[in-house]
């Protein structure tokens, strides 16, 4: 069953949403979708798919969210591994994410194209939200350098690091199980610079190891996240 997100309380859709019924499903008069607002899923059945889509509810049902909020800081890379980023730990249930410069950043954007870039990249959390059935789409923060995460309020502060002196997720995890606002962050390709790295231990950031491995930069918050939920799981 398709899942749409309603734009108002009365449960209307985006045309491009309209037009997916239409056009790209081609769903008929009786097909059933999910519609989600404000944190509840409403189960409807379509009445019209002519020169306008309509549909009765046929039931509500409120999903309530995980007890742990993870946010997501992320090292801007390039744009197909970015793709599958936003998309995996949106899927994984990702409450937040933040794009950020680092020194290492290959990819650099244009402030006059910043916009462009987060409409597209908010489209791309919306689908796989809609995918994995969430009640909501995760919160896509504008674009900041690295000293901004270090007055952000949060429970536990994680740094994924490539370093030999880095601590357990699994055990930082496990010791902090009861924290209920995690920010994860994240570097570029090749990991970050050591200043920064020493930037973020200095200001409360644990710097965890997420194996012997080393991952690719779009592959890392996916296991650091799929781990969370693990350890967080009730």
């Amino acid at each position: 069953m398709q899942q749409y997100f309603a734009k108002n309380k009365n449960l209307e859709l985006e045309d491009s949403d309209y037009n997916h019924i239409k056009k790209v499903m081609r769903m008929k008069k009786g097909d059933m979708i999910k519609v989600a607002y404000d944190k509840i899923i409403y189960t409807c059945k379509l009445t019209s798919v002519l020169n306008k889509v309509t549909f009765d509810v046929i039931e509500k049902e409120k999903k309530d969210d995980k007890e742990v909020n993870v946010t997501i800081a992320f090292a801007l890379i390039k744009e197909q591994r970015l793709n599958y980023l936003l998309q995996k730990t949106t899927e994984l249930g990702a409450n937040c994410l933040i794009p950020i410069v680092t020194k290492r950043s290959v990819v650099k954007i244009d402030k006059n194209k910043e916009d462009i870039k987060l409409q597209r990249w908010q489209k791309i959390c919306k689908e796989a939200s809609e995918q994995s059935f969430r009640n909501k789409i995760p919160k896509l923060n504008v674009i900041l350098n690295l000293k901004d995460l270090l007055s952000l309020d949060y429970d536990l502060k994680l740094l994924c690091s490539l370093n030999k002196n880095t601590k357990n997720i699994k055990k930082v995890l496990q010791k902090n199980n009861k924290c209920v606002k995690i920010l994860l962050v994240v570097g570029p390709e090749g990991g970050f610079d050591p200043k920064e790295e020493e930037l973020l231990v200095k200001n409360g950031f644990i710097s965890v190891s997420l194996g012997e491995n080393v991952l690719r930069a779009e592959t890392a918050p996916v296991v650091a996240l799929s781990m969370i939920n693990y350890e967080f799981m009730r």
